[in-house]
């Protein structure tokens, strides 16, 4: 159920008009990633017998579609620049916006022998410094320094974990109860709420500054706000009290494959005059429904087990 709120969030997100709908809207969704950030910490093991096995399933599992994907994705650039265009976009997660979640996984997914051994140690703590420095060094003081960075250097935060980090590190503690302890409900509410008015205070200062990075999953008010999320969203699984939902449910069975198709279905869209008259976010809606018919048809008439290999469930 959390993955299809969180994939309903992914599609709103790259819908959202441009301006101030960035600054007051971006915040109630900027969940989104971290969430599925955040579940894939909570479900796995800091301790694993076979970490190589562990490895191969984890990274297989999202490197195919990966691969398949960006194919896909560069066709165009292929036409345009030639297959350099394709090495290029394989490398660097360039094909299309939301290819660089798979690579900030597989990051995490290597790391998580030795941030297991980081969450039982003395040194506990300094794993909540890593986001927040690192999108202080490589988003605010470039930004309101007026400092320009390399063409490299953008390229490695743009696919770095370190900005992410926060949500894999807390699903992971939690997840193997290395902190085991129930947070008040009520109390993380009104927190959760007034991040959500500093998001839109920072958002509209970022707006002033940057326009493009007003509705930033990755400002600091972000973080804050998606960390107060995942311990709602911990309380709801650790109580097993959640309200079950079969739709919610279903559409989480295909959140990766929505991921992986509902920028090539929005790009189809968008040029078309009927599309561009319909406000948001009912564009979300449509975007998400077709997403979600396209990959339930395709993986019913090819089977599970290639719409798994594709990525579509």
């Amino acid at each position: 159920m959390f993955r299809a709120i969180a994939i309903i969030a992914v599609v709103m997100i790259h819908t959202t008009p441009a301006g101030q709908w960035q600054v007051f809207c971006k915040p109630f969704i900027n969940f989104a990633v971290a969430t599925f950030i955040f579940l894939s910490g909570y479900l796995t093991k800091a301790d694993n017998e076979n970490w190589l096995k562990f490895y191969v399933r984890r990274i297989t599992r999202v490197l195919v579609p990966y691969i398949i994907w960006t194919v896909i994705y560069s066709i165009p650039d292929i036409q345009s620049s030639g297959p350099s265009a394709l090495v290029k976009n394989l490398l660097c997660a360039n094909a299309t916006t939301t290819l660089y979640y798979i690579f900030v996984y597989i990051q995490f997914v290597l790391l998580t022998p030795l941030l297991g051994k980081l969450a039982k140690s003395p040194y506990r703590q300094l794993g909540w410094l890593i986001a927040p420095l690192s999108v202080i060094l490589f988003k605010y003081i470039p930004a309101f320094g007026n400092i320009q960075l390399g063409k490299h250097i953008e390229l490695f935060w743009n696919d770095a974990c370190l900005g992410w980090f926060t949500f894999y590190y807390l699903g992971l503690i939690l997840g193997n109860r290395i902190i085991d302890r129930q947070f008040n409900i009520r109390s993380l509410a009104v927190l959760y709420c007034a991040s959500l008015l500093l998001q839109m205070g920072e958002g509209y200062l970022w707006f002033t500054v940057d326009p493009a990075g007003c509705g930033s999953q990755l400002k600091l008010t972000s973080i804050l706000s998606s960390s107060i999320f995942m311990l709602i969203l911990y309380n709801v699984l650790s109580s097993n009290h959640g309200t079950k939902c079969r739709l919610l449910s279903t559409i989480g069975d295909y959140s990766f494959g929505i991921y992986l198709v509902h920028m090539m279905i929005l790009k189809a869209l968008e040029p078309m005059a009927l599309y561009s008259a319909i406000p948001y976010p009912v564009t979300s809606l449509i975007i998400l429904i077709i997403s979600f018919i396209f990959c339930y048809v395709c993986t019913a008439v090819i089977g599970k087990r290639v719409g798994r290999f594709l990525g579509l469930t």
